[in-house]
This record gives C-alpha cells, sequence and structure tokens, in this order.
C-alpha cells in the first residue's frame, strides 16, 4: 500500500530559490533602478543648448537602453528550480518484471559538414544517446547529414559496430557519462563506487577497442579529403547518391533496430537511422529547420514516438537519466499534456574562463550556477512562464510540431465465454486523429540537475 501511494505522488516540484539568496539580488536591481532614475533625470534637465540635435539623440538612445536593462531585469525577479522523482516515474510507468509503459522518443541529431564537425564528435553523441537508460525498444536515433555526405554514412556504420560492445559496458557497470571520447579523458578515479572485480580488466579492454574505433574514423576522415574525380563508389559499385550535394535524391539507412541487430551480450539495441533529405536545384532548403522537418517527417513513418529530443552533433548526453527526467514532466497526468517542450541547460567543455567571449555560453546556459549570477536568466524565465528555446537539448511534444496524436497502443482482445469456449472480440484498428489546429504550446519546462554537454575545440 506504501508503494502504491507513492506511485501516486507528483513527479515533480517547483523550488522557489531561497530568500537569502534571491533577496540580495533583488536589492542591488532596485538600487540600480533608483540611481538609473536619477541619472536619466539629470541628463533630461541639463540640456545642451549648443547642440541640442546631439543632446536629444544621445537622451534617446539611453532611455531605450534603460529600458532593455529593466526587461531585462524582471525574468530574473522571481527563478525557480525543479525537482523530479525518478522512483515515483518507475512505480508508476516502470515496474520491475512488467512491460514498461514509459513513452518512446525520437532522438534528432543534425549536421552537415563532417569534414568541419568531427566524425569523432557525431559517434560520440551517437553512442551516448544509444547507452541512455531507456527502455530500448522505445529510444531511436536518428541522424541527418544534410551534406550527403559518404563519411557520416561510413561513420555511422562504424559506430554501429563498435554500439553492440559499448552499450552493453556502460549498462553493466552504470558509466557516466556514456560518449567514450569524454569517459576516457575524465582525471577522475573512475574505481570509485565500482564493486564488480572484472570492472578493470573490461574497462581496459574496452578503451582499447574505442582507440582502435577512433583510428578507423580517422582513416575515414582521411580519405574523405581526397574525393575522386568521377565521385565516390560504394561497395557494391554503385555511385553514391550524394556525390553532388545539391541534387540527390533522399536517402534512408536503418543501421540497429532490426532483426538480428543484437550487442554482443545478445540484447536488442536502438533504433539507428540515417537520414539525408532529398535536394533539388532552385530550392533554398540548405538550412536546419529543413532537416528538422524531415527527420519530423521519416520518424513519423518508421517510429512515430510522441516525444523528440533534438541535439547538436556536439552534444552528448552527460546524464544517462536525462530522458526519465524529461518524462517525469511530459508523462505528468495534470501537467503533461499542457506542455509543448522541456527545455534542459548545457554545459561546455573545453572552454577557456577567460576568455570573455566563450565565457558568455556558460553564463547564458549554465543555470545551476549560484542564483546572484546573470545564469538566473533561462531559471526566471521558467519562473514566469516557460524557458526559451535555446536551439538544442530540448524535448518537444510531437502533437506541437506536427500536428497529429501519437499513436495509441491497441486495445486487449476482451476474452468472452460463449457456449462452453473461450473466444476473443476483435479490437479496432488504430486512428490517428488531426490535431491541425493544436499546434501552439502553452507553455515550457526546465528541468534542473541535468544538461547536455557541448564539446568545444580549440
Amino acid at each position: 500500500m506504501r508503494r502504491l501511494a507513492e506511485a501516486r505522488q507528483p513527479l515533480w516540484r517547483k523550488l522557489p530559490v531561497p530568500s537569502s539568496q534571491i533577496n540580495p539580488y533583488r536589492i542591488v536591481i532596485v538600487l540600480r533602478l533608483v540611481v538609473l532614475c536619477f541619472f536619466l533625470r539629470f541628463r533630461i534637465m541639463t540640456p545642451a543648448n549648443d547642440a541640442i540635435p546631439l543632446w536629444l539623440v544621445s537622451v534617446i538612445c539611453e532611455l531605450w537602453f534603460a529600458l532593455s536593462w529593466i526587461l531585462d531585469q524582471l525574468p530574473k525577479w522571481s527563478p525557480v528550480t525543479r525537482e523530479t522523482y525518478l522512483d515515483r516515474l518507475a512505480l508508476r510507468y516502470d515496474r520491475e518484471g512488467e512491460p514498461s509503459r514509459l513513452s518512446p522518443i525520437d532522438f534528432f541529431v543534425s549536421t552537415v559538414d563532417p569534414l568541419k564537425e568531427p566524425p569523432i564528435i557525431t559517434a560520440n553523441t551517437v553512442l551516448s544517446i544509444l547507452a541512455v537508460d531507456y527502455p530500448v525498444d522505445r529510444n531511436s536515433c536518428y541522424v541527418s547529414d544534410d551534406g550527403a555526405s559518404m563519411l557520416c554514412f561510413d561513420t555511422l556504420s562504424e559506430t554501429a559496430e563498435f554500439a553492440r560492445r559499448w552499450v552493453p559496458f556502460c549498462k553493466k557497470f552504470a558509466i557516466e557519462p556514456r560518449a567514450p571520447e569524454f569517459y576516457f579523458s575524465q582525471k577522475i578515479d573512475y574505481l570509485k563506487d565500482k564493486v564488480q572485480p572484472t570492472f578493470v580488466k573490461e574497462r581496459r579492454a574496452m578503451k582499447r577497442e574505442y582507440e582502435e574505433f577512433k583510428v578507423r574514423i580517422n582513416g575515414l576522415v582521411a580519405k574523405a579529403e581526397k574525393k575522386p574525380e568521377e565521385g565516390w563508389v560504394m561497395q557494391d559499385g554503385t555511385p553514391w547518391p550524394g556525390n553532388n550535394t545539391r541534387d540527390h535524391p533522399g536517402m534512408i539507412q536503418v543501421y540497429l533496430g532490426s532483426q538480428g541487430a543484437l550487442d554482443v551480450e545478445g540484447h536488442e539495441l536502438p533504433r539507428l537511422v540515417y537520414v539525408s533529405r532529398e535536394k533539388r536545384p532552385g530550392h533554398n532548403h540548405h538550412k536546419k529547420a529543413g532537416a528538422m522537418n524531415a527527420l519530423v517527417r521519416v520518424s513519423a513513418v518508421l517510429t512515430n514516438a510522441p516525444f523528440i529530443l533534438n541535439l547538436d552533433c556536439d552534444h552528448y548526453v552527460n546524464n544517462s537519466k536525462a530522458v526519465r527526467e524529461a518524462m517525469c514532466f511530459l508523462m505528468d497526468p495534470q501537467l503533461g499534456k499542457k506542455l509543448c517542450y522541456v527545455q534542459f541547460p548545457q554545459r561546455f567543455d573545453g572552454i577557456d574562463l577567460h576568455d570573455r567571449y566563450a565565457n558568455r555560453n556558460v553564463v547564458f546556459f549554465d543555470v545551476s550556477l549560484h542564483p546572484l549570477t546573470p545564469s538566473i536568466n533561462m531559471k526566471g524565465l521558467d519562473g514566469i512562464q516557460g524557458p526559451v528555446y535555446v536551439g538544442t537539448g530540448c524535448v518537444f511534444n510531437r502533437q506541437a510540431l506536427y500536428g497529429y496524436d501519437p499513436p495509441r497502443p491497441e486495445k486487449r482482445p476482451k476474452m468472452t465465454r460463449a457456449a462452453g469456449s473461450w473466444g476473443s472480440t476483435r479490437s479496432g484498428a488504430r486512428r490517428i486523429s488531426s490535431a491541425a489546429g493544436r499546434r501552439r504550446g502553452r507553455t515550457g519546462s526546465s528541468s534542473a540537475g541535468t544538461s547536455w554537454r557541448r564539446s568545444r575545440r580549440g
């Protein structure tokens, strides 16, 4: 009875920032506002009579900047944080020994030029997605190659093969983060909280296999830098359809998720799909938004998961339970139907903390820092109505993007007894109803404690 009562509890709660932390910040805002009012009064009451036009222009500019500053401070007045309860989510939708009832989710990864966006980084992003702590039959990864590059195609092929060993290794030893490049480069005690005696041996073997995987990817990159005059040719001897990047048919390749695509331990792997949308001359379809629209349509045919999470190719999931945290909001019985998206904060690797231009990314996106810093932008917007969409690391409700309801599960046939025998009634076919008039999302939510991490090289 206690577990049943626990399962009925809310999946998340909103926590205001303590007054001892936010009130000093509010006092500073009020003091600045008072000083600003005195300054503007002085500027208006003391005109420059010998240069009235210049004085008028300067006063207008100062008023405009003052208004911009005030509008920027209003969202920071009431920041909030959100706390999720993954144990309650598991009790309600993912009980041990029962089929999981967690909602399926489609991951979208976008890339354009693999020579500018290193394929090894894209591979790490895909590997971190395939290894997330989520039911494999409810997790699909779609990679959009808007450059129709054979290098990206071959990289995903190698990534799918390496994932057969990497995914079970991560889940067996609860590895964090689950991007191999960043896991093996961590300067921490990797033996902490590890009790299985085979961990050191298997980790050493996995690191060796990853180094071999990097060598194969680097070999593909070196080969791609010298394009043949007649264009690329696939292994079966046919020309690569994407030799002309601005005039080629659409290409779709499913690497994992089909029958026989199992890991080294015989377990099923999440679906991995390569997509390169059709390109024709005379059409301006070379932007990221168009690539995302193509992924929405392709995924609607293959999996049609009710939720979509988009990532840039240089992002990776640094918390394997991030998807479950998003589901605490999107699958909430009361709030879930009203949500359009859940926006996660970002973290950045390899940033020079002394670079004022690179550090701005941390200031804006990193909402988990001290609340008295400018990093409360997203938390402040969340306290009003919802954070803004920052272009990546966002879980969308498909209905808000595509205009169709997610597929409904088929009802179990009812058993009826007649004339001393058991029979069953036929279940009706699934019906997808249109929701074209309900595309506008009502609010957004930001999940605290989880993020997507962006790698930066340079």
